[in-house]
């Protein structure tokens, strides 16, 4: 997975309306101006729970398997990667896994899955408290989601805000749910101010979640909405574009796994390994947006 680019939306559920496909909604996104875009694939607890019951012969115990699915295919036409050709040549689909998540035992079929390896972001929405504090403490993931309608109370303190967010944790706020039902909006509103009171808003994305191509809105629309959710104008902007830059780059972490690095001075490099210090000005180059300073030739004029 690439570093992304641009604006990013990180909530396209995989299960739409069924007025509408997920092709059309990823391609609204695209045509909206959206860099970065991720396939949500939502499952149920009961998915990691690994059940048992009597065999047949000496009532042996059989485990029911049931498996974490396989990300989504999207199969787009010629016509289809023109259009995201024009609007952007180099948008991203990823691909996402959110759990819904009660009870924090049942989080080892998520590490052992195969199919969990398949997806680029990890999410994790916590519908109780305990759920809440075992996901920003100890599991290995990207987001911390919130579901408005499926959570009823959360109980957590600036110590389990922080843990989250030196983890590299982010807090997504999905604003589709805003648009459909004015009770639930209270609920987003309340919940995005409970993150600034408590965290100062730190490690703050904004999704859609939209579940048809009407509910999208486009990235400056967006951080105009930030402001009503308690964000400040830049706090805001990052919330469309650096922190899902910064999430895409845990994400990349989290899969590569630990490792050990060691510093050594560019000019003591052995001449089989000088390409990584030219690698490393241009990198800076690129992140700073500014060429290193060429040294100018001092010509002098006989009078």
């Amino acid at each position: 997975m690439n570093t992304v680019q641009g604006f990013c939306d990180f909530n396209i559920p995989s299960q739409c309306s069924p007025t509408t496909t997920l092709k059309d909604v990823v391609l609204r996104a695209v045509k909206l101006g959206y860099g970065a875009i991720a396939i949500n694939t939502t499952i149920d607890e009961d998915v990691l729970i690994i059940t048992k019951k009597k065999g047949n012969k000496k009532n042996e115990a059989i485990e029911e398997k049931k498996d974490i699915p396989p990300p989504p295919k999207l199969n787009f036409t010629e016509k289809d990667l023109d259009l995201i050709k024009i609007h952007g040549k180099n948008v991203k689909i990823l691909h996402r896994l959110t759990v819904m998540l009660s009870d924090p035992a049942n989080t080892q079929k998520l590490i052992q899955s195969v199919n969990t390896k398949s997806y680029d972001l990890i999410a994790v929405c916590p519908t109780t408290s305990a759920a809440f504090l075992h996901a920003a403490a100890n599991m290995d993931i990207d987001i911390i989601t919130y579901h408005p309608t499926e959570v009823k109370e959360l109980r957590f303190n600036r110590k389990h805000y922080r843990q989250a967010t030196e983890r590299g944790i982010f807090f997504e706020i999905p604003y589709s749910f805003m648009l459909r039902d004015s009770t639930i909006r209270k609920k987003i509103i309340q919940m995005s101010h409970l993150y600034h009171s408590i965290g100062k808003s730190r490690n703050i994305i904004i999704s859609s979640g939209a579940l048809t191509p009407l509910e999208l809105r486009n990235p400056y629309d967006v951080a105009n909405l930030g402001l009503l959710l308690g964000l400040t104008e830049g706090e805001s902007r990052s919330a469309l574009n650096l922190s899902g830059r910064s999430v895409a780059l845990h994400a990349i972490t989290r899969k590569t796994g630990k490792c050990v690095s060691f510093i050594v001075e560019t000019d003591k490099l052995v001449p089989e390994e000088q390409w990584k210090a030219k690698e490393m000005r241009d990198a800076e180059e690129r992140l700073l947006g500014e060429p290193e300073p060429k040294k100018m030739k001092m010509e002098t004029a006989k009078i």
